[in-house]
């Protein structure tokens, strides 16, 4: 069997959630309330499965149960993939039925009810699922276990009653059984083994001098818990400290110190042999070799749940965490974070992204190579995760130049422009046709791949694009109705078109000759005026009128190009995201009313408005 993942139902803000565990890194992404440490509290749960050696976990994820009557309780599923070992499992017939030789996917599926007030989980039963198709391997039923036999046609051939079990009657009435883990719950033990890291570490200053061989999730015990590694097992502790000392490297150990009253924690200073008391040495320190401690300590194979654990880190302690816990695959982690860093050091497929009522096993745990290729060709998960609406846009010039143009309406939120993302298709406005509609496509994949289908999003091309490209574009099923993804173009050339304001480009010319400490000969709005129109009366260059300059100039013209030959006659180089940008701070309605064509592009109800 080969762990896929639990799924949770009628748990915290979740009808149902499944969460991938096959292997690695998987992060936990949302907003707040979005049930991440939720998702953390279940998976600890995990600890106290009914089979031998079973934990005790936190009682109170019961405010999370959604189930009430009579008592709090809520229930997972947890899925395997099949393999060939396991038909010793199956129940007699099953495995020589067309439908399961025909499969293509045969997964198990282990039911179970957790009751949080006792600390409990009741198995409840195994499913084989063959397509679509479920068939009963085991049911639970108050005082014992039925097991199934089938014929070839599917009809029960016996039922058999599972024996070998105890129970335990708890407070609440129900029986708890205790089940052996041999045969078919023989992948259980590593799925107990589950080690909860909370979002709230702080070190106790000084702690009562004791042996420990466990840290409490808060990492308070650090202390003892560290003095107890060093005296038993040495290799260890300085695993640990090799951590540490790696991400911060002005120190040189760590060092448990024992006084009369207890012990605790200091760092050496590597420049003056000082020792400082870890209180001192910056929360990011803490944090670190609390983390190191917690991951270098667990069994192999243990669940490790970590809840925010790049709280207080400078964004290079970040990326040394994440190269940390990839250097130990020998756990399988799941991770709650809002850190850009973390989200962007893994591929969309490691990233379950919250805020949907319904997160299902089918989708979850597939692979999709689109969002894999686009992330590695450096698009970032963080750019579709974190906003409320994706305005999608051919270039970078667009991405700096339009949250500019759009901030101008003194109708919109400010603040809520900032929850506006502006991915970059890809291309740069040189795609045409066939290749703008695949690049499209390939941000749909993506964003199907990270569960946000939902978010409100506009495609803005440039009104560049010629009129048979923008017929192929409209036809794409994405822009079907009742979809989230909105088709808009420009009604000017490109974004630049609106920055050929002759007031902008000379406030930018001094600005930048200022900050070079030299300003162009015979700079004025006249100068510059007369050379802007003269530009665009050249009607003949092909550069700077591709597709002909139609009834108007100012909207067919290319602006990029003539903001580049402007500034060259100046002796500055355009650069389209830089001084583009410069140009667009300059851009207002009252020297620029065409910024009205920009904002009617954008449905009311899509931007924030005040």
């Amino acid at each position: 069997m080969k762990l896929l993942g639990i799924e949770f139902n009628r748990y915290a803000c979740f009808e149902r959630c499944f969460v991938p565990l096959d292997t690695g890194i998987r992060l936990l992404v949302g907003r707040n309330n979005s049930g991440k440490t939720a998702l953390l509290r279940g998976l600890e749960t995990l600890r106290g499965l009914p089979f031998p050696g079973r934990g005790a976990f936190d009682t109170g994820v019961s405010r999370y149960s959604r189930a009430q009557d009579p008592y709090p309780h809520h229930f997972i599923s947890i899925y395997f993939e099949y393999e060939p070992g396991d038909k010793a499992f199956l129940p007699e017939g099953v495995g020589a039925w067309p439908s399961f030789i025909a499969a293509n996917r045969l997964q198990w599926k282990f039911s179970f009810t957790v009751i949080p007030s006792s600390g409990a989980m009741l198995f409840n039963g195994i499913d084989i699922l063959i397509g679509q198709e479920k068939t009963v391997v085991l049911e639970s039923r108050k005082n014992d276990v039925i097991r199934y036999h089938y014929n070839l046609d599917g009809s029960t051939h016996r039922v058999d009653t599972v024996a070998g079990k105890s129970g335990e009657v708890l407070s609440d009435g129900n029986i708890l059984h205790t089940y052996d883990l041999s045969g078919v719950f023989s992948a259980f033990p590593k799925l107990m083994q589950t080690r909860m890291v909370s979002a709230h570490r702080v070190v106790r200053p000084l702690h009562q001098l004791q042996a420990l061989d466990t840290l409490t999730d808060n990492a308070d015990s650090l202390a003892p818990f560290l003095d107890t590694i060093l005296s038993n097992d040495r290799e260890r502790f300085n695993q640990i400290e090799a951590v540490v000392l790696d991400i911060f490297p002005e120190f040189k150990l760590v060092n448990p110190e024992k006084t009369q009253n207890g012990v605790s924690v200091s760092l050496t200073k590597r420049d003056t042999e000082q020792r400082i008391p870890l209180t001192h040495c910056g929360t990011g320190v803490e944090q670190i070799l609390a983390i190191a401690t917690f991951v270098l300590t667990a069994k192999p194979g243990t669940i490790v749940l970590l809840d925010e654990p790049h709280s207080y880190l400078h964004p290079i302690a970040e990326r040394r965490l994440v190269d940390f816990l990839f250097a130990h695959p020998e756990h399988r982690y799941v991770i709650a974070t809002h850190s850009a860093i973390l989200i962007n050091a893994v591929s969309p497929d490691r990233i379950l992204a919250l805020g949907q009522p319904d997160i299902l096993p089918n989708t979850s745990i597939s692979t999709n190579s689109i969002s894999s290729l686009l992330h590695s060709l450096g698009y970032k998960n963080s750019d579709l995760l974190f906003n409320d609406r994706l305005i999608f846009v051919e270039g970078e010039s667009d991405q700096e130049i339009l949250p500019l143009l759009l901030s101008r309406n003194p109708l919109l939120s400010i603040a809520g422009l900032d929850k506006t993302g502006l991915p970059v298709m890809d291309g740069e406005g040189k795609l045409r046709g066939r290749d703008q509609q695949r690049s499209l496509l390939y941000w749909e994949k993506f964003l199907s791949q990270l569960g946000k289908q939902a978010t409100p999003r506009i495609y803005l091309f440039d009104g560049g694009c010629v009129q048979e490209d923008r017929k192929l574009l409209e036809k794409t099923s994405v822009f079907s109705s009742g979809s989230a993804a909105l088709l808009r173009f420009l009604l000017m050339n490109e974004i630049e078109n609106y920055l050929l304001v002759p007031e902008a480009i000379l406030a930018t010319l001094k600005e930048i000759g200022d900050f070079q400490g030299e300003y162009p000969a015979g700079l004025d709005e006249a100068t510059v005026r007369a050379q802007l129109d003269k530009l665009l009366a050249d009607i003949e260059n092909h550069k700077l009128y591709p597709n002909g300059p139609g009834d108007d100039p100012r909207q067919f013209v290319k602006g990029s190009v003539v903001l580049d030959m402007l500034f060259a006659a100046y002796g500055i180089r355009y650069d389209k995201k830089k001084v583009g940008r410069l140009i667009a701070t300059k851009i207002s309605y009252e020297n620029q009313p065409l910024l009205k064509d920009i904002w009617d592009l954008f449905p009311r109800d899509f931007l924030p408005y005040k």
